[in-house]
This record gives C-alpha cells, structure tokens and sequence, in this order.
C-alpha cells in the first residue's frame, strides 16, 4: 500500500496539557470548608446499599444534571426503590 508523503508536526502526547474533564462537578458542594457529595454524605450516613445510593443521589439533584427531567429522575427513584424492597425480599427467602 502506497502511503501519501504528508508531513505533520511530532506531537508529544506526555508534554501536552490533559484537560480534565468533571462529569461529577454538579453533585460537589462545599459547606463549611467540607466537600459534600452523594459519596461523602452515604459514608457519613453509612449507606451500603447501592439501590440506596442511588437514590440519595437522585434525591439531591432531581432535574439538575441536564439530560434527565425531574419527573424521570422521580421515577428513577421509584424505581430503585422497588428493587431495593425486591433485594430484601429476596434475602429473607435465602436466608
């Protein structure tokens, strides 16, 4: 295969600047000098369950994040919810 004779510019991946991108910026709070966000506020509460974390999370920013409308992030919640109550029930049979 005969490749065209282009010149570009060596381009050093290491030396050029990355520029960080925060997905989580619109769940970061400080109050008080304290970071909070649904991660530090589920260790503060020691929340385990994941269906549960996602509810806090959902909770905390219902219709903020962009992509979702309030009403969905509601029924998210619902949602996580219900499989939570099915976790339980699910576990009481095993055990």
């Amino acid at each position: 295969m005969n490749w065209p004779n282009l010149k570009f510019p060596p381009i050093n991946l290491w030396s050029a600047p990355m520029q960080k991108i925060d997905a989580g910026k619109h769940y970061r709070y400080s109050y008080k000098g304290v970071n909070l966000d649904p991660f530090r506020i589920a260790y503060i509460y020691k929340i385990e369950s994941f269906a549960m974390m996602t509810i806090l999370k959902k909770c905390l920013c219902a219709g903020k994040r962009g992509h979702k409308d309030y009403s969905q992030d509601l029924r998210d919640i619902i949602s996580a919810a219900e499989r939570e109550l099915e976790i339980i029930a699910e576990d009481d049979k095993v055990m």
